[in-house]
């Protein structure tokens, strides 16, 4: 790894591990202590964020500030959630079964069963979580490819930090809501699906895991 300039004190550590649960399930050697998990000097680690990086269709430094701006601001997932949790707070459960019947595709069907249980208790906070942590994903694949540098990522990290702790009061409602998040954006039933396609852990194997080995990142803030 390439030493970093700019320390990182307690408080920074607090705020990038607002990823650190995608960012552990999308790579087995992810440094977390670090600011972008990735070493953008390293061209195996460039090329990785990269790639993953154009999945979301950001291939520049522009792309990823507006793909940060678009979860962080507009809040993209918990919007189409929320559109979803509208239509299914007036559905009586006979009206919810025979909606499912009537989908034809099973992404749909799929849509409508995960967001179900949480129609109710996640109709105001949605998956803010989620799309919190994925705006500091992004931001530190962006940072691994090169993109920005550790002062704008601390800048940006505060902002994020700040629209997190006004919603969540503790790591582990924090958590939850990412893990329905990325359930909800991958339209999957198995909650714990890979979060990338060449990941080897789970979410949730990655949440316990880091659980397990960094438990005071994880205390009360």
């Amino acid at each position: 790894m390439s030493t970093s300039t700019t320390e990182i004190t307690e408080e920074i550590q607090e705020q990038l591990n607002l990823s650190a649960v995608l960012m552990e399930n999308f790579h087995k050697n992810i440094k977390h202590d670090s600011w972008f998990g990735l070493d953008p000097e390293n061209e195996t680690h460039k090329y990785l964020a990269k790639k993953l990086l154009k999945t979301y269709d950001i291939k520049s430094a522009r792309e990823l500030r507006n793909s940060v701006y678009i979860h962080e601001v507009i809040r993209k997932a918990s919007n189409n959630f929320r559109d979803i949790a509208c239509k299914l707070r007036i559905y009586s459960e006979e009206e919810y079964i025979k909606l499912l019947e009537n989908q034809k595709y099973v992404i749909d069907r799929n849509y409508y069963r995960i967001v179900w249980p949480h129609r109710f208790s996640l109709y105001k906070t949605s998956l803010a979580g989620y799309d919190l942590a994925m705006a500091v994903f992004l931001l530190r694949m962006g940072g691994a490819s090169g993109f920005i540098d550790e002062t704008e990522m601390e800048l940006r990290l505060t902002d994020i930090t700040t629209s997190v702790k006004k919603i969540f009061n503790n790591w582990d409602s924090f958590h939850e809501n990412v893990l329905i998040g990325h359930q909800f954006m991958t339209a999957n039933m198995a909650s714990d699906m890979a979060f990338f396609a060449n990941s080897e852990q789970s979410v949730l194997q990655s949440l316990r895991y880091l659980k397990i080995t960094n438990p005071h990142w994880f205390t009360q803030w």
